[in-house]
């Protein structure tokens, strides 16, 4: 059995749906699997999605954003979920690697990866990959309804 990836697509929502349902099962957030959100992804030639043969294991939402400076490669999901561990690697892997490569096919040449601090195979992934762990914190404010609701 091998993994591989394709462009993210719409017609794998329930299959994805039911990943990121686990992914915050495991490490908390909120989902971000929708019909809009898949939509948007698949039109940024940066997000994919990870099957072992026929299987959907996993995917990564990543866009373009630009700081006024230069084009960065922003990740804020990255999300494997499969019972044996072997194949939960190699997608992490692949993914990863798609990301990178379409990132320098695109001449965007930094990246940056918003990853759970619990989760470390992804960290131990991107480690392995050449990223280094930046020493930032994210704060997050909900305004609004959304905001009062949490």
């Amino acid at each position: 059995m091998a993994c591989f990836a394709r462009a993210l697509s719409q017609d794998d929502e329930p299959a994805l749906l039911a990943i990121d349902q686990a992914h915050i099962v495991q490490f908390g957030g909120e989902v971000l699997i929708q019909r809009s959100s898949l939509s948007f992804f698949e039109r940024t030639g940066h997000a994919f999605t990870a099957f072992n043969d026929d299987q959907v294991v996993g995917f990564v939402f990543a866009q373009a954003i630009f700081n006024g400076t230069r084009p960065t490669i922003f990740v804020s999901r990255l999300a494997v979920h499969h019972e044996d561990v072997d194949v939960v690697k190699q997608a992490l892997e692949l993914l990863v690697e798609a990301v990178t490569k379409s990132a320098y096919d695109a001449a965007v040449y930094d990246l940056m990866w918003h990853v759970p601090a619990s989760d470390e195979k992804l960290q131990r992934t991107l480690a392995k990959n050449q990223y280094d762990k930046c020493e930032t914190h994210v704060f997050e404010r909900v305004l609004g309804s959304r905001g009062q609701s949490r």
